[in-house]
């Protein structure tokens, strides 16, 4: 039986299309030290021995959580190639963090401003930024939908997104009504697909492989200096992410229930949610001054 060292090369191989080169040295910095900790066969690494490692007092939490989200991915990997039966890190509690509040962008102009940078993106980008507005999914998330993981069919529309976060598989909702560019785009893209296996990449670069993150981040970096979102020090006024917080935010706006808004933004536990509704300073001020 293999172990995390034996193995960590042909992970990072693994993923080297699909992480930033800042991310890749992350994680093989975090597994070198984890399989320093860890030699144990990898069927023989137990929930125990992984609290125990991420236990460690000189270690801060940020760090450890860190090292736990970068273990919990090499062991999904793991499963995948069949190397073990299942993921330890699923019953391992997770290390408490600092709340964070979410950052969207702000309502009005802004927003309608970053349509505009996503109109300015050419295919599949244009595609797949749509997805992160309307739906809210990661762009990690929308980078790892297989063509086989999306359903048209009228009232039965949505993505089912295999590689999530929270390691828990969902299905994006989509609608005519909800997120309208999207169902489009996504009806177009298919036909243009549809000859090919379900285990294709829904999006693809020039070369035939899935879109990387990198490539999805300098296109994103591309329309928004198009479109004039640059703050004076030359960093980009929105990130990738924030559409994703901006949806949250929308849906909240609307009254829509911290149960509903947790299902669609994945999240595994409600008090990440919780945040959305805590941002809402503007509907807070609305109700108190009578608007």
């Amino acid at each position: 039986m293999p172990t995390l060292a034996t193995l960590l090369g042909d992970f990072l191989a693994d993923r080297q299309r699909q992480l930033r080169p800042n991310s890749l040295r992350a994680y093989r910095a975090d597994l070198r030290i984890a399989a320093a900790a860890l030699p144990q066969p990898l069927d023989q690494i137990t929930p125990q021995h992984i609290e125990a490692f991420l236990a460690d007092p000189k270690v801060a939490p940020s760090s450890a959580r860190r090292r736990g989200a970068a273990l919990s991915r090499f062991f999904r990997w793991a499963v995948r190639e069949e190397y073990v039966d299942q993921n330890p890190l699923d019953r391992v509690e997770p290390i408490p963090g600092e709340r964070r509040l979410p950052r969207p962008v702000p309502a009005g102009d802004p927003r309608q401003d970053v349509a505009k940078a996503i109109a300015l993106a050419p295919q599949p980008f244009r595609l797949i930024f749509t997805l992160l507005r309307e739906t809210g999914m990661r762009i990690g998330e929308a980078l790892g939908l297989n063509l086989g993981d999306v359903t048209i069919e009228p009232g039965r529309e949505g993505l089912r997104i295999r590689e999530a976060k929270n390691k828990v598989e969902r299905v994006a909702t989509l609608g005519p009504n909800s997120t309208p560019k999207s169902l489009r785009g996504l009806r177009a893209h298919t036909r243009a697909l549809a000859s090919l296996p379900l285990t294709t990449p829904l999006f693809s670069s020039n070369r035939g492989t899935r879109v990387s993150y990198a490539a999805a981040q300098y296109q994103w970096a591309r329309c928004c200096t198009r479109a004039g979102l640059v703050e004076p020090d030359g960093s980009l006024r929105y990130t990738l992410h924030q559409l994703r917080h901006t949806r949250g935010t929308e849906l909240i706006e609307a009254g829509q229930p911290l149960e509903i808004v947790q299902r669609v933004l994945g999240h595994r536990d409600i008090r990440s949610t919780q945040g959305y509704a805590d941002l809402s300073e503007r509907q807070v001020r609305a109700a108190l001054e009578g608007a």
